[in-house]
């Protein structure tokens, strides 16, 4: 088990999400989650399955454009988006893995929140209605 992070559902609309368990301090690593890339040809697929809401670009430059799409093996497949996150993601291809951080002090039972568009202040609209 987990001693960092744990899941709760949230509502039927957002689902489940994220939240420390114990404070969480600045620049602390959350989780190094593991990535499963997915063929071009497979993500077609996935697409019409719930998969899809599971899905990261990933668009590694070795393996353009064969895979573009990813599947994380991990607790961060449930951290929610926000306009303001507390943690950021940094991709690192060469070892197939999506690495979360803090970007600040997040206390015992806050929900852990990313922004899906990547960049911390990136307002842009995401794919879905926020709640």
């Amino acid at each position: 088990m987990n001693d960092l992070l744990e899941v709760k559902f949230i509502s039927r609309k957002k689902g489940k999400g994220v939240f420390a368990k114990r404070d969480i301090e600045k620049e602390a690593i959350i989780d190094i989650a593991h990535v499963v890339p997915i063929p071009n040809k497979d993500y077609k697929k996935i697409r019409k399955t719930i998969l899809f809401n599971y899905c990261y670009i990933w668009e590694d430059p070795k393996h353009e454009p064969e895979f573009t799409n990813a599947i994380t093996l991990s607790i961060s497949q449930f951290i929610n988006h926000s306009y303001e996150p507390n943690i950021k993601y940094l991709y690192d291809y060469e070892n197939k893995v999506i690495e979360f951080s803090a970007i600040r002090d997040i206390p015992k039972g806050e929900e852990l929140l990313v922004n899906y568009n990547g960049l911390i202040n990136d307002k842009s609209p995401v794919w879905f209605d926020i709640e």
